[in-house]
């Protein structure tokens, strides 16, 4: 008997995309799965468009679910309900702007985590830019605690959508998906679960494309309780860390953590917004130069986190993405 996985979508104003998403996965030639989307308050076709595939394309006879929240609640609450309703032995989180690479993949994840009895498999990626696509492998890191020092001090990413996750242990050991939270929903849930997990599989295929638009796209607005709900996850894996589970050796990753999300922030945030950005525990800033970042990044960083110079640091980036994106 093949174990059952369940594939969780939240679904939020992505006609663009759900079509390209959903025909990924009712194409896949695994036999034990279910689907659950959860709409989010969409407002524009996402739900008829995913309701239009489903009809034409689901020839394996997959369970699919389209659950309706009442009112937009946010992707935290949205994987909340998700999680809620899923049955399967495994667990595999896909956001609906985003598509599996082959008909293949669940097979080959569920295979490795069988061959190697892992609680969690972590897979190579495919970033797709508007003008080429980029292979990602991930690094093979030996336990979760590890797994956890490379997410904090920016070696490895927290996305959950390229993991294949085992239901009995994720709904022990997860931090929770918590309601409102508009920022590292992510890291809050499974960086407690990984400080449990004591071996990794991985597949070294891809088996995610990982959507990316324009880089004009991704500025965004941060305000206050952004930044609130920022400090909350970081404050709360801190206590989690070094207070539940006594582990001092990760102090220094924690004020890594930090400085790593303001880079990610500045660089995708105007100019006008830095000052909210500076504001996020700026005593950690003095841990720049163990970062693994290049010299331009530092350089970048260093400028947007001093108050006279913050809109050079903010010219140098957008010259640096403009090159990024003639290559890309």
């Amino acid at each position: 008997m093949t174990p059952s996985v369940s594939v969780l979508i939240p679904v939020y104003n992505v006609e663009a995309f759900i079509k390209k998403c959903l025909h990924s996965v009712l194409r896949q030639d695994y036999p034990n799965m279910e689907v659950i989307l959860v709409n989010d308050c969409s407002t524009d076709r996402s739900i008829a468009l995913a309701e239009e595939v489903i009809a034409k394309e689901n020839s394996q006879r997959y369970k699919v679910q389209i659950v309706h929240h009442e009112h937009n609640r946010g992707i935290a609450a949205t994987r909340a309900t998700a999680l809620g309703l899923a049955t399967g032995e495994y667990l595999l989180f896909l956001d609906s702007d985003d598509y599996w690479d082959n008909d293949s993949v669940v097979s080959h994840w569920v295979a490795t985590a069988l061959q190697t009895d892992s609680p969690i498999v972590i897979s190579d990626y495919v970033v797709d830019y508007p003008k080429q696509k980029i292979h990602q492998s991930v690094l093979e890191i030996k336990t979760g605690r590890e797994y956890i020092q490379a997410i904090l001090s920016g070696r490895q990413p927290a996305f959950l959508w390229n993991k294949l996750i085992r239901r009995k242990e994720w709904e022990e050991w997860n931090g929770g998906f918590v309601e409102g939270l508009a920022l590292l929903e992510d890291y809050r849930a499974l960086i407690p679960f990984l400080y449990h997990v004591d071996k990794i599989g991985y597949l070294h295929t891809p088996t995610v494309h990982y959507v990316q638009q324009n880089s004009s796209s991704l500025t965004h607005k941060i305000n206050m309780k952004q930044k609130r709900d920022l400090e909350a996850v970081l404050e709360y894996l801190s206590h989690y860390l070094l207070e539940e589970q006594k582990e001092e050796d990760f102090a220094p990753c924690i004020g890594r953590a930090y400085i790593n999300i303001k880079m990610m922030l500045f660089n995708r945030i105007h100019v006008r917004d830095y000052s909210i950005v500076r504001s996020i525990h700026p005593e950690y800033d003095r841990l720049l130069s163990s970062l693994p970042q290049s010299t331009l990044n530092k350089c970048i960083y260093k400028l947007q986190s001093t108050r006279p110079w913050g809109y050079l640091g903010w010219l140098l980036l957008k010259v640096r993405e403009g090159v990024k994106k003639v290559i890309r």
